[in-house]
């Protein structure tokens, strides 16, 4: 994977939401910035956390920065990784997000690390990574090196990362390590005596997705309590919220482990990597004993040996390097009832419910398509309009109306839009709207039912925040004059799989007349085997003009 640079724009990240497909673009051996190779860089200041304290939380800190088009540049370092040996972290087909650290941020210094360079963060520093967790994660395993400085033990409660919601959050507190993944007013999490060593790397990981949630340092299990639920993004629509950091926490969302107060970190991080598989297996020996975490008097229940397998229809969409988003619609949302999908489990939204996916539109894209799946609900036609998903402004957004479906893509002041029949079964529905192609055109289930001529790529608009969030369930009843629909709608049905592309994916094939026939057509029965040319002249001020015209003569002789 190349180097990437991820600006900070107005509610969200140019790569918000869309994690970082498992795979090396190069096969190369070679590190990045190989000319700076022995050269460790070093910013020695330190005033980014007690801004961000006087600002109360995270979220509102970066997105001050971003509406005053002030906030940081962040290198986003990846390496092929073969010249590292084990234990280093490698990216393979299970790696959604890998970040070497080999970046120079606003605080902080380079150091030698794991695998290459490493940054290290005095108390006080403050390092956000390039990394919005906006997608839900059904399995998962969050992994980061940490070696701590002299001074790290001096306080009683230290952050490691994670983000402003404490969705995912690491902290070390008199003599425990603590792994935290809240969800909605709930707080999940683990802990358990961690001796870290103080003279060399830490390995430090959390993980989910296999019937519990567990702590691991250096490979040895830590802590684990009995768990179903998997990743769930903050939907608070606060645009930094589910923002990894390294080096500071806010007060925010730590009273389940009895954390009350800020707290900031020192000491060297080095490779955080994200993946959607478990990387650890909990030894069969403590898997029927009563957890570690166990409030409980009743014994812990062993679970099946086998855990469930994620079932995934051929048709299924996949990610590769073209997703610029896949969410997989997995959540606990705070409406909405989880059911059998496409691919694992889907929202089902009854009229009247609504979810927000986190995703934020907010850049150009000269071409891409829309494409999710949809099963109508039992009162899905009761209604003369409904909406399926997309933003306030209609920038991106599909309805129904009078069996016909919709895709409009509006832009400032201009809605384009492309509509035609169409009779969804009532199993899946693949919906598709893309454009980039010369064409703005609608597809269900691989079919084009509708297609219009169109030069222009996405726009979002710039109007207000969170104008471009997409939504799924509701929409009100803004910039749809285009298509005639002036009243908000609702929707009633199941949705899995929203995926969002840089290319389009679908092929629009466009008949060709053949315009010698169509003239023959226009002939007259008889046959024609000769043509008179007369030349009429005009007068075109003081210049002379001759239009040719052809003029059949029908055969009158009669046929043997």
């Amino acid at each position: 994977m190349s180097t990437k640079m991820v600006k900070w724009l107005s509610g969200s990240l140019i790569a918000v939401g869309a994690f970082i497909v498992g795979c090396s673009d190069s096969s190369s051996s070679d590190p990045i910035a190989k000319a700076d190779e022995g050269v460790y860089k070093k910013n020695e200041v330190k005033q980014m956390w007690a801004r961000i304290n006087e600002r109360g939380s995270i979220a509102s800190y970066f997105d001050s920065l971003s509406k005053e088009d002030n906030a940081p540049i962040i290198g986003v370092t990846t390496r092929s990784n073969v010249r590292c040996v084990a234990p280093a972290l490698k990216m393979d087909e299970n790696t959604r997000y890998l970040d070497e650290l080999e970046s120079l941020f606003d605080e902080g210094e380079q150091v030698e690390g794991v695998c290459g360079k490493a940054l290290k963060l005095n108390e006080g520093q403050v390092a956000p990574l390039g990394v919005n967790l906006i997608d839900s994660m059904s399995v998962g395993t969050v992994e980061f090196w940490f070696r701590p400085n002299a001074d790290f033990f001096d306080k009683k409660a230290r952050t490691l990362l994670g983000n402003d919601g404490a969705r995912i959050h690491f902290f070390y507190k008199a003599g425990e390590l603590f792994f935290q993944k809240n969800h909605h007013n709930e707080h999940f999490f683990v802990k358990g005596k961690a001796s870290l060593k103080t003279d060399d790397w830490n390995l430090i990981a959390g993980q989910w997705g296999d019937g519990y949630m567990s702590l691991w340092l250096n490979g040895e299990l830590v802590g684990y309590w009995k768990h179903d639920k998997g990743y769930a993004p903050a939907q608070r629509a606060i645009p930094f919220e589910n923002l990894i950091v390294i080096g500071y926490k806010s007060s925010c969302c730590m009273e389940g482990p009895g954390q009350n107060e800020a707290m900031t970190t020192s000491g060297s991080f080095d490779q955080f990597r994200i993946s959607n598989n478990t990387r650890y297996a909990l030894p069969d020996s403590l898997i029927a004993e009563k957890s570690t975490e166990e409030k409980k008097d009743t014994p812990v229940e062993e679970p099946e040996k086998k855990k469930e397998e994620r079932v995934c229809k051929a048709s299924a969409l996949k990610m590769d390097d073209k997703t610029l988003y896949l969410d997989e619609l997995e959540s606990e949302y705070e409406s909405g009832t989880l059911v059998d999908g496409v691919c694992g489990k889907a929202i089902s939204l009854k009229d009247g419910e609504n979810i927000q996916t986190g995703i934020n539109l907010i850049d150009p894209m000269a071409a891409g398509t829309v494409e999710f799946w949809f099963r109508p609900g039992k009162d899905f036609g009761q209604k003369s309009a409904r909406t399926l998903l997309g933003n306030d402004g209609a920038r991106v957004h599909f309805f129904v109306k009078n069996g016909q479906l919709i895709f409009q893509k509006n832009h400032a002041d201009i809605h384009y839009f492309v509509n035609g029949d169409v009779e969804l079964k009532k199993d899946w529905n693949l919906i598709a709207g893309q454009w980039g192609d010369g064409y703005m055109s609608l597809w269900v289930n691989g079919e084009m039912i509708a297609s219009e001529a169109h030069e222009e790529g996405y726009q979002p608009s710039d109007r207000y925040a969170n104008e471009n969030l997409v939504v799924i369930g509701y929409k009100s009843w803004c910039c749809m004059e285009g298509p005639g629909q002036h009243s908000s709608m609702t929707t009633s049905g199941d949705f899995d799989q929203l995926r969002i592309s840089t290319v389009p994916r679908y092929e629009v094939k466009v008949e060709v007349k053949n315009v010698e026939e169509d003239e023959q057509k226009a002939q007259p029965k008889e046959d024609v085997k000769d043509s008179v040319v007369i030349i009429i002249p005009i007068k075109e001020d003081k210049d002379t003009a001759a239009v040719k015209v052809e003029t059949p003569v029908a055969d009158t002789t009669e046929s043997k």
